[in-house]
């Protein structure tokens, strides 16, 4: 890396690593799955071709990032496994920038964004990551579709642990489709499981269906552990 805190701490020299302006956001749109050079520019307006091209060359030679072989010259990039591994503290930086912008006083684009219904397909899919570690079910493992804004995932439910991909091209046990503002309103308790379910289309095994929708649905959660702090218990 270009740019070092010279501190000889552990932090810091992940920091040396992470730290510089986009990387995480880079490391953010690879959790939903390989991403080729021209779609991780347009999911990440203001950032330009020459930079992006410096951050992914620093990811690549840290190995956190690899180019996948591919049919044709362009290729896609891919977390590798050590990449893969910091999957954990994306989630738990969401959940903390969501408490601490909830908690605080005034209002802020932070704030808002947690409030919006228009917000993009992708940071619900990681969303949903996030808020699902509130329920899990590690006897209950299967691999489910959701359409959220005609924007395919596929939802891996294994072993108590929640990941979300994007695309939908395997077989799946059962389907959701719905909206970005649903969803939204479904997260912030806004929605019963009853008007979510009848604002979405839903099919297939009903024990996944069960469990994705109370992941989707915090008031249903909720209601079930007799939680009085709406919001933020939905984190």
């Amino acid at each position: 890396m270009a740019r070092t805190y010279n501190q000889d701490c552990i932090l810091a020299h992940a920091l040396d690593l992470l730290g510089e302006r986009w990387t995480l956001l880079i490391l953010r749109d690879l959790f939903l799955g390989p991403r080729r050079f021209g779609d991780l520019q347009a999911g990440l307006p203001g950032l330009g071709a020459n930079l992006l091209s410096k951050r992914l060359k620093e990811l690549e030679e840290a190995g956190l990032v690899e180019t996948e072989s591919s049919g044709d010259a362009r290729g896609r990039y891919r977390l590798t496994d050590m990449g893969e591994a910091l999957r954990p503290t994306n989630r738990a930086l969401m959940k903390w920038a969501i408490l601490y912008f909830l908690e605080r006083p005034d209002s802020c684009p932070a704030r808002e964004c947690i409030y919006a219904d228009n917000v993009q397909p992708d940071s619900v899919a990681l969303a949903l990551e996030v808020i699902a570690a509130r329920c899990p079910e590690p006897d209950n493992n299967y691999v489910a579709h959701i359409l959220i804004d005609d924007f395919p995932y596929t939802v891996y439910n294994m072993n108590g642990d929640m990941t979300v991909r994007r695309g939908a091209d395997g077989p799946a046990v059962a389907t959701i489709i719905s909206d970005v503002a649903t969803i939204m309103q479904s997260f912030r308790m806004e929605l019963t499981l009853e008007e979510a379910r009848s604002r979405m289309k839903i099919d297939g095994d009903e024990k996944a269906l069960e469990h994705l929708l109370r992941c989707i649905v915090q008031k249903e959660m909720e209601e079930q552990t007799q939680d009085n702090a709406p919001m933020a218990a939905s984190f």
